[in-house]
């Protein structure tokens, strides 16, 4: 009688040990995970060469991971973007490229094509960045502007999500609030006067700015659109009430090209407008050839 008793104890165990398998297996299909990590390199150098340029080598490191979470109506989007690039040349090594990214998107299918959201949206840096330039008597300096949450922008938003394709989505999102942080108070610099201006929008003595979105529309587009050439396209666009001609615009482009296995060419892109840094359109661009890891 034990003994029956015991075999049939461990057929249940077995059996309930498959189901969970089955289960926990069954689970992870909802997943749908990519991790891309690499680096890439770029050189020039000059040697006699009349017009006057700097030999320089430039680095730029990235990792990139993102999970995609899709059962009945429900979904849930987490990306992780990361880049950092320096330039090193007879002036020194200086930072060319420095971005951190985290979206986390919580969705409810309405319809085929549309459905209700609500995301969380955080921007930084890692390094700290420097404007460069002369004093009077010709002496090369730097002055800090920039470092890690200083700025650092986090975006909060509901809103309804039109998705046509898998590769392409738009959310409108009237509920939005974003704070811009500046943590380090030397970013904080003065006039001709003396006098201590905003740094990112954020009033001196205060690390925290607030703002209510009039409205935020952000679109993605991710596709190969050729063999092993990959684009992927993001654009935000950002309506605050406190200045509403102010319009927040940002589009950021990355093109990559698969040689092989492991090696790629990458292209990036980056335009930028708000009135908070300049009045001016800001541009950014990095191309490279390097190492590409896929998980």
């Amino acid at each position: 009688m034990k003994k029956i008793t015991l075999v049939l104890l461990i057929l249940g165990l077995l059996i309930s040990g498959r189901t969970n398998a089955q289960e926990a297996k069954k689970d992870t299909s909802y997943w749908k995970k990519t991790t891309q990590m690499g680096l890439t390199f770029s050189n020039s150098g000059y040697i006699n060469w009349v017009p006057g340029s700097q030999t320089s080598t430039a680095l730029n490191l990235f990792f990139n991971t993102k999970g995609e979470y899709n059962k009945d109506v429900w979904s849930w989007v987490n990306d992780f973007q990361s880049q950092f690039g320096f330039i090193a040349n007879e002036s020194g090594l200086r930072k060319s490229f420095d971005r951190i990214f985290f979206d986390s998107k919580v969705g409810r299918k309405l319809s085929d094509k549309w459905l209700l959201v609500g995301d969380l949206n955080f921007q930084s840096q890692f390094a700290n960045g420097f404007k460069y330039g002369q004093d009077k008597s010709g002496i090369n300096t730097q002055t800090l502007i920039s470092g890690l949450f200083a700025p650092a922008y986090i975006t909060e938003a509901i809103g309804l999500e039109w998705k046509p394709k898998t590769y392409f989505n738009m959310v409108f999102s009237p509920l939005t609030m974003r704070q811009t942080i500046v943590a380090n108070k030397d970013v904080f610099l003065a006039d001709t006067t003396g006098k201590i201006l905003p740094a990112y929008g954020v009033a001196p003595g205060n690390t925290i700015k607030n703002e209510v979105g009039l409205l935020q529309i952000v679109s993605t587009f991710d596709k190969d659109i050729m063999t092993n050439v990959n684009l992927k396209l993001r654009h935000q666009m950002f309506i605050s009430y406190d200045n509403i001609p102010a319009i927040y615009n940002r589009l950021d482009a990355k093109v990559a090209a698969k040689i092989n296995k492991y090696l790629s060419a990458t292209v990036d892109f980056i335009i930028l407008y708000d009135q908070t840094q300049s009045y001016h359109i800001q541009e950014l661009h990095n191309f490279g050839i390097g190492f590409l890891y896929t998980l």
